[in-house]
């Protein structure tokens, strides 16, 4: 009698002790920082913030020990957070430039860079539009202060956004013309303005399009995307190209950019395990599922079942 009864108060410690741990285990808080446990802060540039927003949902669901906060802030600001040693982990649409990345060679911190999707900067304008397509030369004149007879204004989101400096770059300007140029906050209010005004043409990341928040989702649907001509790729018959995940591919959408997870943790954490996660099989699929182009494409796993059929 007193065996069995030994034998069930060690039943019933271990159970305890069992739910105990398991309780623990699901509070971050005070959790050692590993790769798949702890607490951290990755700051996301706000043209990809949805797709970020996606992938911690299920990657938290998956690892109930870790706790990454995400905070989404404009491309300057994030680099200035970097420079300061106050950001360790982030997603931007591009690398560090050398002279960012020297400031890290000086600390002898190596970054641990992780390319997940290629992204495009898209022009939008309210589908009352009669026009579907714009010509690159065009916009490039605006960027560059001239004026357009087929462009009313263009507006971004931020003046410090990442799509302001990927244009600067592709029209080689170091600044942008003064006239016909506006700029939001917000890729949120970018959409609302072209929805609410005819002629304009917003510039965002194709990400906040496919991705919009339930709030925006009326104004999306009454938006129309521009297809733009590739000039280095159509010399002779200038064809016309729509931001997807296939034009995406092959090169045909010419304003496209690499989205990259930068990790100057210089240890083994949260950083370097979602990194890992963004750009493997599971990670990938949620891109591929977004309409962005994933660095790889997932293999689809196809479940075939013989049927034997029985005679008589």
């Amino acid at each position: 009698m007193k065996y069995f009864i030994r034998i069930f108060i060690l039943v019933a410690f271990v159970g305890i002790a069992f739910f105990s741990c398991k309780n623990e285990g699901t509070t971050p808080q005070g959790e050692a920082e590993t790769l798949v446990s702890g607490t951290a802060t990755i700051y996301v540039d706000n043209t990809v913030q949805p797709i970020i927003e996606d992938v911690l949902a299920v990657y938290h669901n998956t690892y109930d020990r870790a706790a990454i906060k995400q905070v989404n802030l404009n491309e300057q600001e994030i680099i200035q957070l970097l420079m300061k040693d106050s950001a360790r982990i982030v997603a931007l649409p591009r690398k560090l430039s050398e002279s960012e990345e020297s400031i890290f060679k000086n600390k002898q911190i190596t970054a641990d860079v992780t390319e997940f999707a290629t992204d495009a900067v898209v022009f939008i304008t309210n589908k009352k539009a009669v026009d579907s397509i714009i010509n690159l030369d065009e916009i490039v004149k605006v960027l560059k202060g001239d004026a357009s007879g087929k462009i009313k204004s263009l507006v971004f989101d931020n003046p410090n956004s990442s799509t302001v400096q990927y244009l600067k770059t592709f029209a080689n300007v170091s600044a942008l013309g003064t006239s016909g140029i506006y700029a939001m906050k917000t890729n949120e209010e970018v959409i609302k303005f072209v929805h609410d005004n005819d002629g304009s043409i917003g510039i965002i990341g194709l990400n906040w399009l496919l991705q919009a928040p339930p709030a925006l989702t009326k104004f999306v649907e009454n938006i129309k995307v521009l297809g733009v001509d590739n000039v280095k790729k159509d010399n002779a018959d200038k064809k016309y190209y729509k931001p997807n995940q296939d034009n995406l591919a092959t090169g045909s959408y010419p304003l496209t950019r690499k989205l990259y997870v930068l990790n100057y943790q210089g240890k083994q954490g949260l950083g370097m395990g979602f990194a890992s996660y963004i750009g493997g099989i599971e990670g990938q699929r949620i891109i591929l599922k977004s309409g962005l182009l994933p660095v790889r494409i997932p293999s689809r796993e196809i479940s075939v079942r013989n049927k034997i059929q029985t005679t008589n």
